[in-house]
């Protein structure tokens, strides 16, 4: 039976090895010829675009964040920020840069009506009426903007087929140990995973701190209500487009989620959220997620060989593990200290701990909300 499981554990560290070679070399046929600047010389109609800021609390570096989208490039843009409470300090950094760009069409919303569960969704349903653009960008808070980001998304749809396009995500802005962790998870696993899932299985994965859409196909696939009780909103939008007819596509331009001072609880409590949601989502996929992570497949293979073999395998897979990630982080140009590339296997050891917590309990805390969540990411409110 011990001579099992190493042969087990053996095959699997391989399959991750394979996974995490093709994950570096999908990356790298994506990102080596992105043009620096966007497109010009072309002809291409820039139809009106709503930024739908949906806040709640203070993000890192906030004002900053949303004061990037005030100096986009877009010919036609308007930014609409959504709000439940004008108690939220966030409404306070809304409106002085409404005051600062008053040559901008912005507005505030602040409602607390709620059409459903989910805390988003009822903020961005709450901004609909205001909506002018026949494009929606949906773009989280804690993240930050190129002048030119909506001018290379919307050239993704010269391509009549795409129906969703989003940025790519790079985690930056560390300055505590958690945050650093957070943005190596996003950087190196969340990122060309996305990459990785569209081309080797064709599973659309819509990652929502940046989603563009025509205002017409959301309404088309339900709308903001379609997804309410959904805790995956996200996710479930693009397979929505998907059964329409549409293509999802994640674009080789970069959108900044700004990470800087994040506690190890939240780290926690954010990663075990994100754990459920995919358990809930497809369980079958989630299970081979398990082959993603060499360094837990690795660590475990040392328990059963604690001798110096196994422990020359666990140093050599750790090594090829960081390489891996340096070269990806290098991919998304982004830089970071020693210091922090040095947690990367403690990182992994702790996701793959979080990774197991989803078969035990199905209840979570997101936004001062308890959820019990359910397939497919539905979720019932608990005490």
């Amino acid at each position: 039976m011990h001579l099992y499981f190493i042969v087990f554990y053996s095959a699997a560290l391989t399959i991750a090895l394979l996974h995490l070679a093709a994950s570096a070399l999908i990356m790298r046929k994506k990102f080596k010829s992105v043009p620096v600047q966007s497109e010009s010389g072309q002809k291409f109609e820039y139809p009106k675009i709503s930024i739908l800021k949906p806040l709640k609390g203070m993000d890192d570096n906030l004002e900053e964040n949303l004061r990037s989208f005030f100096n986009l490039d877009y010919p036609d843009y308007e930014i609409i920020f959504g709000l439940q409470s004008s108690a939220d300090p966030a409404a306070r950094i809304a409106l002085k840069l409404l005051g600062e760009f008053d040559h901008i069409r912005a507005k505030i919303v602040i409602d607390s009506s709620e059409i459903g569960l989910n805390p988003k969704i009822n903020n961005l349903h709450n901004m609909t009426p205001q909506i002018r653009g026949s494009y929606l960008f949906i773009s989280d808070s804690n993240t930050a903007a190129a002048p030119d980001l909506l001018n290379r998304l919307m050239t993704e749809f010269k391509d009549k087929s795409v129906g969703l396009v989003t940025a790519t995500i790079r985690g930056t802005g560390e300055q505590t140990i958690a945050s650093a962790m957070e943005n190596l998870h996003l950087n190196s696993f969340v990122t060309p995973n996305v990459f990785a899932a569209d081309t080797l299985t064709g599973i659309p994965i819509v990652i929502g701190k940046s989603i563009l859409i025509s205002r017409a196909l959301l309404e088309q696939v339900g709308g903001f209500p379609e997804f309410k009780d959904y805790l995956a909103e996200d996710h479930l939008l693009g397979l929505k487009v998907k059964e329409a007819g549409y293509k999802n596509k994640c674009a080789p331009v970069f959108v900044d989620n700004i990470n800087r001072s994040w506690s190890l609880e939240r780290f926690i409590n954010r990663h075990t959220r994100w754990a459920k949601m995919r358990r809930h989502m497809h369980l079958h996929h989630y299970i081979i997620e398990s082959l993603s992570n060499p360094i837990t497949l690795s660590f475990i293979l040392f328990l059963l060989l604690p001798n110096w073999a196994g422990l020359l395998q666990l140093f050599i897979i750790s090594t090829l593990k960081i390489v891996h990630d340096i070269y990806i982080l290098k991919l998304l140009k982004k830089e970071m200290e020693i210091k922090y590339i040095a947690l990367i296997p403690l990182k992994d050891l702790l996701m793959s701990i979080l990774w197991i917590l989803p078969f035990f309990s199905s209840r979570l805390t997101w936004r001062e909300n308890k959820f019990k969540i359910k397939k497919k990411t539905f979720i019932l409110r608990t005490t």
